[in-house]
């Protein structure tokens, strides 16, 4: 009787431990992009901070490429402005603190904003939960949410972006 032995992957497309150790290093570093070649394989992970040229939306993703035939991408739904704003009409509305985010102020209740409401100076636009104590995020200028970028639930650090906005002001 003959047993097969496993071989390692010659390849790192599907060394899912690889591609999460790379993820973890761009989140760690706070890195807006990392390119990694190996072989024909090459690796793109954009962090939160990656923004491409004329682009208002900030989303995660990691591109795989092998070869030139075979593509595959991981990525989160992107929300893009409907129409380029000009960067200096841009507001990022960032955590004050390390802590959960939270876009509603109960489970059931609408959320305190989505894209396109507009929005004034001093009103609450999400909560950010840490140790038990829920701290109201508000606004600092008139304006129109263009972007939220920060999902319901998700661990978000001092200073990272929760939504983007349009200044109206």
């Amino acid at each position: 009787m003959e047993y097969l032995q496993e071989e390692p992957l010659a390849s790192p497309i599907f060394d899912l431990d690889w591609i999460r150790q790379l993820v973890a290093l761009v989140e760690r570093e706070d890195l807006s992009e990392l390119i990694v070649s190996q072989g024909e394989v090459t690796v793109i992970i954009r962090g939160r901070n990656y923004r491409p040229t004329n682009f208002v939306g900030v989303a995660a993703t990691a591109h795989l490429v092998a070869g030139s035939e075979t593509s595959l991408e991981f990525s989160e739904p992107e929300t893009q402005a409907p129409e380029t704003v000009p960067d200096e009409r841009l507001f990022h509305i960032t955590a004050p603190l390390t802590g959960v985010f939270y876009s509603r102020p109960r489970p059931d209740a609408p959320p305190f904003v989505t894209v396109g409401s507009e929005v004034e100076p001093d009103q609450v636009v999400a909560l950010v939960e840490a140790m038990k104590f829920f701290n109201e995020v508000r606004s600092e200028v008139r304006g129109i949410v263009r972007e939220i970028v920060a999902k319901d639930g998700q661990l978000v650090k001092h200073g990272d972006t929760l939504m983007v906005l349009e200044r109206l002001d």
